[in-house]
């Protein structure tokens, strides 16, 4: 094992490893024991298997997850994984930790890096390779997050069901190719891909259908309809049994859809998400966010964000039977489907990392007209917390109130690209 210094440019202290998968596979404590040199990254990464990332006060909790690490790398695959400390899920809506500086690697993934020549800190190194990531300047086969110290490796469940993943696009191409290139290769094989193009002009995505022959690809006119118009008329055209969203300049990792399927299988809910990794190219960061672990206990206290809706999983039968998604509005219909969905289903997220969430400023929720904390998502906010609270109360029914499902009414048209 090779260990180096890398140099400071703040208070954290970081350190990087060369690891040899025979050699630090099977010890203990191998990194707080390892002599310390100078050896440029670039050499890590020519004489090992795999490069590691991380703050010195890290050592430890990386030490108990190594032998893990190794075995969550399929054989023959290339790998990242950013490491997140261990910590407690917030009982209501979502917390931010401090931003990730740790990762794993293969070897060949970090020389890829190097050789883009991008200049930053050691503190960002990891949210450097994970926009590199993001932006396909390098290929990985496994992206995964792992909260350490990891003690045991998870085992997928064998009878998956069928999953149809709906993603409504409306931004650059470049952030769909890398959505669908993760996507396709995420563990497991029982997933089908519709992606619904709410643009103006197709002749961008003319070739996308035979670059990906296994997506379909469905074109929204007059655009834009919004997200909400596309991810219910992709539910109603798909039969698979379960369905799961992601928005198209997000990334999910590799085994996102296998874990959420067990979940759903072996908790018995309706509705599991996950919590999120913010890749923040707005503040270049890397911030965990985590949710409670119990949805439904969270609503229970008072209405908030006890989900990602970008991370969800259902049952297309409880989909429906809960009313789907409002079409009215281009923004914040996924809060109004979650405030609805508490009084008849069971929702819940794992305690993993199984998403990877892009914030930038072109983005729904920071672009100027749709901005996170508008004039018009401010009303909403109060009209449906009104109206929940009423209904948790027994003094208004759903369906009378602003959380019924409320239909889109100018004409649009779906057609096959």
């Amino acid at each position: 094992m090779l260990i180096t210094e890398l140099p400071q440019s703040g208070e954290i202290k970081m350190l990087a490893a060369g690891l040899i998968r025979r050699e630090s596979s099977s010890l203990g404590a191998a990194i707080q024991q390892a002599p310390r040199s100078v050896h440029p990254l670039k050499d890590l990464a020519r004489w090992t298997d795999a490069v590691l990332v991380f703050e010195e006060s890290f050592a430890d909790k990386i030490d108990q997850s190594l032998a893990v690490l190794w075995e969550e790398i399929p054989d023959h695959k290339t790998a990242f994984v950013a490491l997140v400390p261990r910590g407690a899920a917030p009982v209501i809506d979502s917390s931010y930790g401090d931003p990730v500086t740790s990762f794993f690697c293969s070897s060949e993934v970090f020389a890829r890096f190097a050789a883009l020549g991008i200049d930053c800190w050691a503190q960002t190194l990891c949210f450097a390779m994970l926009r590199a990531i993001a932006r396909r300047d390098i290929e990985v086969d496994c992206l995964l997050v792992r909260q350490v110290p990891l003690l045991r490796c998870h085992v997928n469940g064998r009878a998956a069901l069928a999953k149809a993943l709906l993603i409504p696009h409306r931004g650059e191409a470049s952030h769909l190719r890398a959505a669908l290139a993760l996507a396709r290769k995420s563990a497991g094989n029982s997933l089908l891909i519709r992606v619904g193009l709410d643009v103006e002009e197709c002749d961008e995505y003319a070739g996308f259908p035979a670059e990906y022959p296994s997506v379909e690809f469905v074109k929204f006119s007059p655009a834009p309809v919004g997200p909400y118009v596309i991810r219910q008329e992709l539910a109603e055209n798909s039969a698979e049994p379960l369905l799961t969203l992601q928005d198209s300049d997000d990334l999910s990792c590799y085994d996102r859809f296998v874990m959420l399927s067990d979940a759903l299988a072996e908790t018995g809910c309706d509705i599991v998400g996950s919590h999120e990794l913010c890749l923040d190219e707005i503040r270049a960061v890397v911030q965990p966010v985590r949710f409670p672990l119990d949805g439904s206990a969270a609503l229970a206290l008072c209405a908030n964000h006890a989900l990602l809706h970008g991370t969800l999983m259902i049952y297309r039968s409880v989909f429906f039977d809960l009313g789907g998604l409002s079409t009215d509005l281009i923004i914040a219909n996924d809060t109004q489907f979650l405030l609805r969905a508490h009084f008849n289903s069971s929702i819940r997220n794992v305690d993993e990392f199984l998403y990877i969430r892009r914030r930038h400023a072109a983005s729904l929720t920071n672009a100027p007209e749709t901005i996170f904390d508008n004039p018009l998502r401010r009303w909403l906010s109060s009209v449906w917390t009104r109206d929940f609270d009423a209904i948790k109360r027994g003094e208004l029914k759903i369906e009378d109130s602003s959380l019924r499902p409320l239909r889109r009414l100018e004409p649009w048209r779906a057609e096959p690209l």
